[in-house]
């Protein structure tokens, strides 16, 4: 079986690297596809994809990562040959359900109107409604609405910075993403969920900072389902309300109201700190998953 991992960069990033040698290890032939290269077509004969003059011939492929984008053109065209491809063979993860999920105000929208618990949450290209917000709030995490490892996060308590930084950002076109602070006990849980099923779990505890992104210093301890049961059911309905195939859930503990909210729900995890933390090792459980999948 021929499987391809799918990813922005020229060369394979590291966990793309680590699928490629799971795949191979598995007994399969690994073939890397970097993500502006690919191309589609449509014609009598059917949908085809293309890997520059090549076109690509594997039985499944896994989606890694959809690169830094500058334009909404350049996005659509991503997102349509990735779904062209994803019309003829298995992809993991559904390119249009990872892009939901890469977008921190939609991934909670939909999270929220499937009943699940999320923080409150601002999203606005106003100034005045950001400062109103802060004002009401007290305390706020400003987040870029796409981003990842905790980079760029900021704690906002004054009306007038969150005015500023929603002005600044508005004059880029950009919109502004605001949380509401949770009182977190020193710690969150990062949740991963391969194929329905929760393989590791583990509590993110960074002593020196309100960030508990791994990336970010925190430090990873193995968490059981017997220990925290709501944690790990949190995890699985927030990938199954977001019909991914495996995901990283960042789930938190707010101590002023006593109840657990997921954070974000991130379709191109990291694993490295889990995998310190649990023995888990991801690449096999989602190589696994993928080949089952790609034979059905």
């Amino acid at each position: 079986m021929r499987i391809a991992v799918v990813d922005y960069k020229k060369e394979p990033r590291k966990g793309s690297l680590e699928l490629l040698d799971s795949i191979s290890r598995h007994g399969h032939e690994a073939v890397y596809l970097k993500t502006p290269m690919l191309d589609a077509t449509v014609s009598r004969s059917g949908v085809k994809v293309y890997y520059s003059t090549e076109e690509v011939r594997v039985d499944a492929a896994i989606l890694r990562g959809l690169g830094f984008i500058t334009s909404l053109e350049a996005l659509v065209k991503r997102i349509g040959v990735l779904e062209a491809l994803a019309s003829l063979i298995p992809v993991v993860n559904d390119p249009s359900r990872s892009l939901v999920a890469r977008d921190k105000w939609r991934c909670l929208l939909h999270l929220h109107l499937k009943g699940l618990p999320v923080p409150e949450t601002l999203v606005t290209e106003n100034p005045f409604t950001a400062m109103r917000y802060v004002r009401e709030k007290q305390l706020v995490v400003y987040k870029p609405l796409m981003g990842s490892l905790g980079l760029g996060s900021t704690l906002i308590h004054d009306p007038d910075l969150a005015f500023n930084v929603t002005r600044g950002l508005m004059n880029i076109g950009q919109p502004s993403y605001y949380q509401v602070f949770l009182d977190k006990p020193g710690y969150d849980y990062r949740v991963f969920v391969v194929g329905g099923r929760v393989i590791g779990a583990m509590k993110r505890v960074n002593p020196y900072s309100w960030k508990t992104n791994v990336a970010q210093g925190a430090g990873g301890v193995a968490v059981k389902e017997s220990e925290e049961p709501e944690v790990y059911e949190l995890g699985l309905k927030a990938v199954e309300a977001l019909g991914l195939d495996y995901a990283g859930v960042d789930v938190a503990y707010d101590k002023a109201t006593g109840g657990y909210y997921i954070l974000e729900v991130n379709a191109f995890p990291q694993w490295e700190g889990l995998r310190s933390a649990t023995g888990v090792n991801p690449p096999d459980h989602i190589v696994e998953y993928v080949v089952e999948k790609a034979r059905k």
